[in-house]
């Protein structure tokens, strides 16, 4: 197996054992992207094979240290990589390009060799991505979950503009084929810049504050209070079951017996009973019947297509539909969530919606069964008494 095979299995392993959802822009996604670059600019450059295995080598693990440590994460992959190659090794003159490439990739660095260059501008590619904007408001919201602080559009468009206006490419294939789709891109910047500045400013009493561990608190303990009324419910649900199951067979056991006769060939002569009795079973039935209802399992019929998957119309936090499609598929689709701030939240309040749903269906058909055993308590020994009255 070639060098760059093994630490393509490397990365990709050790990105998804290791994966933090706060990072929505340097991904596994992004790594495979600046990978992709690399090769095509070094090919197009004529890069030799020892620079080319260099270059593959550095792009799959320029940002694995973000995986580590934030900050200075450049010298944490380096690391890295470096305790990789003593496991596989290389060439003296490719790890030390590797190493090279790898610092490249810091911000401000200035490259020297061709390689360097050739990472470069493999790791700004996105500057000259048609889908540049969409590609960048998920770095602003990484920055804001990252500093626990949200990020203001108008500041970071400004940020982006000035990055993107002094970052410039050094090889003739990213001028070619990156540079006027970035020069597009700057206008794009600008145009957000001016509809921000436009904007009428909100009110805030102090300095803007994130709403992100407000949201997160929010859910997990809504979460958290309707599990416990669930439970909650299933307690008082197996009561009413226990208390019910022991009266309809007493019950049942009274009426089929002739303990009642005082005499041969007297069956029930005290009536006062029979019918109390009849009453307080059927109704102790029906509470039971639901009672049992109110806790039994509810099974989805809901269908849906790879295309639905593929739009985020399907809840992936609900077992009911996760179990319909494969692991690999499952695993795609969830990590394509987590990467997706709107898609994310959004699965999280259908979950807590239905959660909210199903709640209320228990509740209700447990306050019924609550209700018929009530009142068929009452009917029958207001039906006793009446006929104990009677007959006396």
């Amino acid at each position: 197996m070639e060098i760059t095979d093994k630490a393509k299995l490397f990365v990709i392993d050790y990105f998804r054992q290791n994966n933090d959802p706060k990072y929505l822009f340097h991904t596994l996604e992004h790594t495979l992207h600046v990978v992709h670059q690399a090769e095509e600019i070094g090919k197009a450059e004529g890069l030799n094979e020892k620079q080319m295995q260099a270059v593959q080598i550095a792009a799959w693990f320029h940002d694995i240290g973000y995986l580590i440590q934030l900050e200075d994460h450049e010298s944490h992959s380096i690391r890295m990589v470096r305790s990789f190659l003593e496991k596989y090794p290389v060439q003296p003159e490719v790890a030390e390009m590797v190493e090279a490439c790898i610092k490249a990739t810091k911000r401000d660095h200035e490259p020297l060799t061709l390689p360097e260059k050739v990472i470069m501008d493999a790791d700004v590619s996105h500057l000259g991505d048609p889908d540049f904007i969409s590609i960048s408001k998920k770095l602003r919201k990484e920055r804001s979950v990252c500093t626990n602080c949200e990020v203001q559009p108008l500041n970071y468009w400004k940020g982006t503009l000035a990055f993107m206006e002094g970052q410039q490419f050094y090889t003739d294939y990213a001028l070619t084929n990156f540079q006027p789709v970035k020069l597009q891109n700057v206008e794009k910047v600008k145009d957000l810049i001016r509809e921000q500045e436009t904007m009428k400013p909100k009110k805030s009493n102090s300095a803007s504050r994130s709403t992100e561990k407000g949201t997160e608190s929010m859910f997990r303990l809504t979460a958290s209070n309707q599990m416990r009324l669930s439970a909650m419910a299933d307690k008082k649900a197996n009561i009413l079951i226990s208390i019910n199951s022991i009266l309809i067979s007493v019950s049942a056991a009274t009426m089929s017996t002739k303990s009642f006769s005082s005499g041969p060939g007297e069956l029930f002569p005290q009536k006062e009973l029979l019918v109390p009795i009849i009453i307080l079973f059927f109704f102790s039935l029906l509470s039971l019947v639901f009672a049992i209802l109110s806790c039994r399992p509810k099974l989805t019929s809901e269908k849906f297509t790879e295309e639905d998957l593929n739009k985020h119309r399907v809840n992936l936090l609900f077992f009911g539909n996760f179990h319909r499609i494969t692991l690999a598929r499952y695993d795609k689709a969830v990590k394509e969530m987590i990467n997706d701030y709107d898609y994310l939240y959004t699965n999280m309040i259908k979950d807590q919606y239905f959660l909210g749903i199903s709640l209320f269906r228990k509740y209700k058909l447990l306050r019924i069964a609550y209700d018929i055993f009530m009142y068929g308590f009452i009917l029958a020994a207001t039906v006793f008494l009446i006929m104990h009255l009677i007959a006396n």
